[in-house]
């Protein structure tokens, strides 16, 4: 893919630049160069966009891309045309931005468009893609590269390249899984770590559960196992105290079963006795409570004789209750009768005054005919009034209508001045955002260095804890060997002594062995001392002695082993010393060349000093950045507000303006007919109108409401006359009716006191029927009376042959045996549910226990073969590497190939890169270090060893071979251009001069280089330039520069 053309509409500080790369014809190399934050990465952003619809570090979106300068009507959009196979390809993609309406005010959102057009050899189109989703597809199939690897391959950041030369395994583990899409690998790994950790957790689990069951399962004796036993003797154990279990219960249940039929004999004859006892009793008490019955026999006839004479008085009751209710009724008549003809003589006297007041009635009629045939005359005028008054109160509505519309006129176009200034401003703060974006970029690249930087910083921290940590240990293991030392003098010392005390002993015991008078072989002596008898207390202290010396000999063998293991572990520390010192060295090396390499960056494009803390000025950089950025975001959606508002405001001004001119019309006609309707009313004015019209209303009104009420009046003074008439002769008939009645209530009761002498009075009978309640009391006590006598005879009938004889039936000892056999029978009850529930407890416990050690076996069978596969996977192996770091290895021994090919050239056959084999103190330091084989020196050194212009060759080899790579595996076709971000900054002279020849010499090999950089040095060696010029604004533009 070799690139044509790339055009810029509208696209970051570009409003319609086009880069011609066909111009770039003298040599193969070029410069791109400008100001810090002109938009040099912008480009390559473009093409990036062009193809893949995203930025080269995507850290900015599409539509994030669409320039702060564009006006609203302006689209942004990218073109790219390149050449491959003799075919020409134009694409053009356009963000989704918002755009002025092509029709009226507002903005309206466009969205995302794509197009891909492929032409042949002779400029003759093939075809045309308009679908996003097809041409996306159609460039991943004609370049097989995503965007990431597009700018792996097409743009090198040398900066990260020195870096990832020199950086541990553990960083280039990094950098390179993302480059190969290792994760797999690394995820892998973990999850088998991860597993076998679970798993062991599952082991640790069943054997804590074997454990707890054997101190679970109940023994006879009630003791626990001793620790935990194989499988097979605690097994048996088990099922031999469980047969002596089941055959103790089958005993305790026989001993229950007699001991129930013993309860059972003796609770029959316990309430035998007692009902008999309970008869007796009974009788005794019903004896008891009949005398008293018989004792209550006289006043129970009292009562009888007296309700007797109650009932027959009651036989009065209604005619005396009848004769009382006629004689009050015949009160309360001729009250009322007096009353009704004091009313009706009142009545009778208002209504001949009424009567003679008919000439007053008369008069009044003819004044209300008067006063309505005047108020119909004034309210015919009124309407006309009231139209005129309302047309009045309208057109002064209208008029003020009209002052406040041009009044909100005058409002909005001070409105409209207001936004046109916040509209100057905004623009002046958006002016600064391609500045800004550039410098983001400039900032992340450097935000990663100085990550990188910390990471060393904190490693050579380590190294140093390292240090002081093992020079720590080194002096208390010196320590402790010379203990040991001392201790193998002392238990050497205590061995010698007790090999003499043995010898000693030795020849004592041999000296009870000779025969009396032979020369003893040692001292020679004829007589010995000791006789048989002490041979046996000899032995023993031989015994004894022997046991101490095999003692003494095994702890100075163990001291041996241990001094021998301490100067091993001494001779390891000091080779540890040596090798951190050694890495101390290497890192702080490292250290300073990107401290110098920073500082130099920083302060080239952020004019920041930053010798003492690289990390607080990077975050001093981020914080003014995320400033200006909320900055710039304000101001872009302050613009978007304003254009809008000044849209509307505009819209509202010719609505306003619209209405005025319709008041003022509505004025003129309301003007005239005023005019009309005043001919009508003459002098006459609408609140005079109504007020006299309200006054002849009223009076007519009230004139009609008096005649009215006197009218209303005589024919209520009529009617109550004739209705107190009525009343009072009906009145009089019912007096007379109601003493008929009473007379003959009246002979009733006198016909009764003949007949029944034995009543005084009908007062008297009065008196008596006054007790109700004790008539009810004296009738339910002899009911009472009546019914305890029948329950006793009956009862005592049942119970005339019941005796007792306490004596011969003692209840309280049969009391007392029954409680002690239900003692007895609950405590065996309790000791066979406690022997069943034993005996089910530890059947649970033995089924348990055997399927926890069979899943115990499996899951231990399963962690062995887990941890060893987990170790090896992990790198926990002699060659400390991990299944992802080999695979890792492959892949950077298979660029490191490719590399030396580019190395070899540029250096004339002196470097050569060599993966190191040697495995490393740690994990860290092993697998993925990079050596370089110097020819001339014909030894083999570390890649931070090089100098700066050799370590940039090094680092553009690897670049170049790294991209070869990643383009051959993905399959996709050749580009011919490559270009290198930054990374010159940090070079001195002669670094640069070998820099360029090493560019120089990859240029020769056809490719197009593009060089992005500020440095003034480049701009006197590459005679094509594309220079990026900025104005005052922001917006920036391209020209050439050939030398």
């Amino acid at each position: 893919m070799k690139p044509q053309t790339l055009r810029l509409k509208n696209f970051g500080p570009f409003i319609d630049e086009t880069i011609d790369f066909s111009k770039l014809t003298q040599a193969a190399l070029f410069l791109i160069t400008g100001k810090t934050g002109a938009g040099k990465t912008t480009i390559f952003d473009g093409m990036t966009y062009a193809l893949f619809g995203e930025t080269s570090g995507r850290l900015r979106s599409g539509k994030e891309m669409r320039s702060l300068f564009a006006t609203p009507e302006n689209e942004t959009s990218v073109f790219f045309s390149f050449e491959h196979q003799q075919l020409r390809y134009e694409v053009e993609r356009k963000p989704e931005q918002l755009l002025a309406k092509r029709k009226g005010e507002g903005m309206r959102k466009q969205a995302a468009k794509v197009s891909l057009t492929i032409f042949d050899e002779k400029g003759k189109e093939i075809r045309q893609l308009t679908k996003r989703s097809e041409v996306d597809q159609e460039i991943k199939e004609l370049l097989n590269l995503d965007a990431k690897q597009f700018s792996q391959i097409v743009l090198l950041p040398q900066g990260e390249f020195r870096n990832f030369l020199i950086s541990s395994s553990s960083e280039k583990e990094t950098v390179l899984r993302n480059l190969f899409g290792t994760q797999f690998f690394q995820r892998f790994t973990e999850q088998l770590k991860e597993k076998a950790k679970n798993k062991q957790k599952e082991l640790d689990h069943l054997e804590q559960e074997l454990v707890l069951l054997q101190r679970q399962f109940s023994s006879y004796e009630e003791k626990q196992p001793a620790g935990l036993q194989s499988f097979e003797t605690v097994i048996n154990e088990w099922k031999e105290y469980q047969d002596q279990v089941s055959t103790r219960l089958a005993s305790e249940q026989e001993v229950l079963e007699q001991l129930k039929e013993e309860q059972k004999i003796s609770e029959t004859d316990y309430y035998h006795g007692k009902n008999q006892k309970s008869a007796y009793e009974e009788k005794q008490q019903l004896l008891a409570e009949q005398q008293v019955l018989n004792e209550q026999q006289q006043v129970i006839e009292e009562h009888q004789r007296w309700i007797s004479h109650y009932e027959v008085a009651q036989q009065l009751r209604t005619p005396l209750e009848r004769s009382q209710e006629y004689q009050e009724s015949l009160t309360t008549q001729e009250s009322e009768k007096q009353q009704l003809i004091i009313a009706c003589n009142k009545v009778t006297s208002d209504l001949q005054k009424w009567q003679e007041q008919a000439d007053v009635r008369e008069n009044l009629e003819q004044k209300i005919a008067k006063m309505s045939q005047t108020l119909q005359e004034k309210q015919r005028l009124i309407p006309v009034a009231d139209t005129f008054r309302e047309k009045q109160s309208e057109l002064s509505v209208m008029e003020k209508k009209v002052s406040e519309l041009q009044q909100e006129i005058q409002q909005l176009a001070d409105q409209q001045f207001i936004l046109q200034e916040r509209q100057q401003t905004s623009q002046t703060v958006l002016a600064t955002q391609g500045e800004l974006q550039e410098k983001q970029l400039v900032y992340e690249r450097l935000r990663l260095e100085g990550e990188r930087y910390c990471e060393q910083q904190q490693h050579l921290d380590h190294l140093d804890k390292e240090l002081v940590k093992n020079h720590q240990y080194f002096e208390q293991t010196t320590e402790q060997l010379v203990e040991k030392q001392r201790l193998l003098e002392q238990q050497t010392h205590e061995f010698n002594q007790c090999k003499s005390d043995w010898a000693k002993q030795q020849i004592t015991y041999l000296q009870t062995l000779l025969i009396p008078g032979e020369p003893c072989p040692v001292c020679g002596a004829t007589e010995h001392p000791l006789t048989p008898d002490n041979r046996e207390s000899v032995q023993e202290n031989l015994a004894v002695l022997e046991e101490k010396m095999v003692q003494a000999e095994q702890s100075i063998e163990k001291t041996h082993q241990e001094i021998g293991r301490k100067e091993a572990e001494i001779e390891e520390i000091n080779q540890q010393l040596a090798r951190l010192s050694q890495q101390q060295v290497e890192t702080s090396q490292q250290l300073d060349q990107q401290a110098i390499y920073l500082n130099t960056e920083l302060k080239a494009i952020f004019q920041i000093d930053v010798q003492e803390d690289i990390v607080q000025g990077l975050a001093e950089i981020e914080k003014n950045l995320n400033a200006r950025l909320k900055e710039i975001k304000k101001a872009e959606e302050a613009q978007v507000r304003v254009m809008e508002e000044l849209a509307s405001n505009k819209e509202q001004s010719e609505q306003i303006k619209a209405q005025q001119m319709l008041h003022n019309e509505k004025i003129q006609r309301l003007q005239g007919e005023m005019a009309g309707l005043s001919q009508q009313l003459g002098a006459e004015d609408l609140d005079t109108l109504v007020k006299e019209a309200d006054q002849l209303a009223e009076q007519s009104s009230k004139s009609k409401q008096e005649l009215e009420e006197q009218m209303a009046q005589g024919e209520k003074l009529q009617q109550e006359s004739a209705v107190l008439t009525t009343k009072i002769e009906a009145l009089t008939e019912q007096i007379e009716k109601t003493t008929a009645q009473y007379e003959k209530e009246q002979r009733k009761i006198s016909s009764f006191l003949a007949q029944h002498t034995d009543f005084s009075s009908q007062e008297a009978i009065a008196a008596l029927l006054k007790e109700t309640v004790t008539y009810e009391n004296r009738k339910t006590t002899i009911k009472e009376y009546q019914t305890k006598q029948l329950v006793l005879s009956t009862r005592l009938e049942q119970l005339e042959h019941v005796t007792y004889d306490e004596k011969s039936q003692d209840l309280t000892v049969l009391s007392e045996r029954i409680e002690k056999i239900k003692q007895h029978i609950e405590e065996q009850q309790q000791l066979i549910y406690h022997l069943q529930q034993e005996y089910k407890t530890n059947q649970k416990v033995i089924m348990e226990f055997t399927t926890s050690y069979q899943n115990s076996q499996e899951q231990l069978d399963e962690l062995i073969q887990l941890q060893q596969l987990s170790q090896t996977m992990n790198g926990e192996n002699p060659k400390k590497t991990s299944i992802e770091r080999y695979v890792l290895q492959v892949y950077l021994q298979e660029v490191l190939q490719v590399a030396n090919e580019h190395l070899i050239r540029l250096t004339k056959s002196r470097y050569q890169f060599e993966l190191d084999e040697e495995v490393g103190s740690y994990r860290g330091k092993t697998g993925l270090e990079i050596n370089v084989y110097d020819d001339e020196a014909g030894t083999t050194r570390g890649s931070h060893t090089l100098s700066g212009g050799e370590s940039f060759i090094a680092a553009l080899s690897l670049a170049l071979a790294l991209a070869e790579v990643i383009q051959a595996q993905a399959g996709g076709i050749t580009i011919e251009a490559l270009f290198i971000d930054e990374g010159f900054g940090s070079l001195d002279e002669e670094a640069l001069e070998m820099a360029m020849e090493a560019l120089e010499t990859v240029e020769s090999e056809g490719r197009m280089i593009g060089i992005i950089s500020h440095v003034r040095e480049l701009k006197e060696r590459v005679l094509q330039q594309i220079r990026i010029d900025t104005k005052g604004s922001g917006q920036s533009e391209i020209r050439y520069h050939f030398g």
